[in-house]
Formats: C-alpha cells, structure tokens, sequence
C-alpha cells in the first residue's frame, strides 16, 4: 500500500511538471497539479514553493489570480475573479461572453484574488472576485471568502469570519524579523490596529459564532 500511494505521489509530480510548460507566470519552483482546472493560464501568477493541488479549478479568464511566495492550497480551491452581470432584461443564461464584452469593456466586474506570503488555505476553500488574503493568514476548510483578509488572521466559515489570529503585534514582529528584510515588514501600527479591530474588540461576536 506504501509503495503504491508512493508511486501514485511521483507520479502525479512527473505529470504536473510535464504539464509546467503551458505556464508562463509561475516559478520553477512552484507545483500546479496537472489534475487542477486553469481557465486562463497566462493569468496565474505564482511564485516560489507555492502550490495548487488537484481538485482545484481557477476561474480566472479576464482577471489574474496571485499567489505569493511559500503559500498553499489544499486539494478542492476554488477561485473565481469575475462577477456575473445582470443586464436590465435580459436571463442571465443568455448573457454570452460577446454580450459581457460589450457591457463591461474595461472589465470592471473581473477583479485581481491575491494571495499574500505564507498562507495557508484548508480544503474545499472558495475565494471570490475581489478577495485579497493577508501575509501569513490561515484559512479554514470549507471557507467562503468573500472580502478582505488581514495578516495573520485566521478565518473560517461561509462567509469567512475572523476567529483569531496567529500571532499577536509582538510576536509578528519577531517573527517578520527572522524572515523578512526590514523595508518588507509589517508597520507595528497596522499590525496593532488589525488586531484590536478585529479581534480583541470582537472577542463576545467571535465567541457566539464559535457555538454555532
């Protein structure tokens, strides 16, 4: 049983690396499963050690979807830039993308999901049009995120809600030391601010959503 999981993991990584070749965007050392769903390969942007696992479909046709170095997604991602319209009289059915293209020329209802340095995302996580995830956040299985994500934040639930965070102000700072050049680090203020904004002063919301 050892031997076979062994050699299904090799490979699904000769494949994925077969497959490399039609990325232009990514880094040589990041892993897209071959088993993965990419709309627009030309619109993904990874870089280094970040991964994408089988399961995962990218719905990034006129927008980019960013992944930041050291971050990862379990098996199931789902990313979707766009946003559909709803002309006045029109089933959306019936919207075609010729029809898009005329209504949206600057494609304002496509918009860039970010995923800052060294996230982490759970299983069967969906990000919507828009998102941008924070350095470091952990994203819970089974998310649906569907607004911005702070550093360090650790969300869960559809729709994603902060539960916590992984670090507070002070062991961020330690820890961006060991990590980061000093022009790269987050500013002391905005990891403070983000902490009692959206933990310490939601402690009682936090609590009540933790029992359902």
């Amino acid at each position: 049983m050892r031997l076979f999981l062994l050699i299904k993991r090799v490979w699904n990584r000769v494949m994925s690396k077969l497959n490399h070749h039609q990325f232009k965007n990514i880094h040589k050392t990041a892993f897209v499963s071959y088993k993965a769903t990419i709309d627009n390969p030309e619109n993904l942007y990874m870089e280094e050690y970040t991964n994408i696992y089988s399961g995962s479909v990218i719905m990034n046709s006129k927008a980019n979807f960013i992944m930041k170095k050291y971050s990862g997604a379990a098996i199931g991602l789902t990313v979707i830039t766009g946003n559909h319209l709803s002309p006045i009289g029109m089933w959306r059915k019936f919207v075609t993308e010729n029809i898009k293209e005329q209504l949206d020329k600057n494609h304002n209802a496509d918009k860039d999901i970010i995923v800052g340095e060294d996230v982490w995302i759970g299983a069967n996580v969906t990000l919507l049009s828009g998102v941008i995830i924070g350095r470091g956040a952990i994203i819970g299985a089974g998310s649906v995120v569907r607004s911005k994500v702070p550093p360090y934040a650790i969300v869960t639930g559809n729709p994603a809600k902060i539960m916590g965070f992984v670090f507070d102000p002070e062991q961020v700072i330690e820890h961006e030391s060991k990590l980061y050049p000093e022009d790269e680090r987050l500013p002391r203020e905005i990891l403070e601010k983000n902490y009692q904004k959206y933990f310490k002063k939601r402690l009682k919301n936090i609590a009540e959503y933790q029992k359902l």
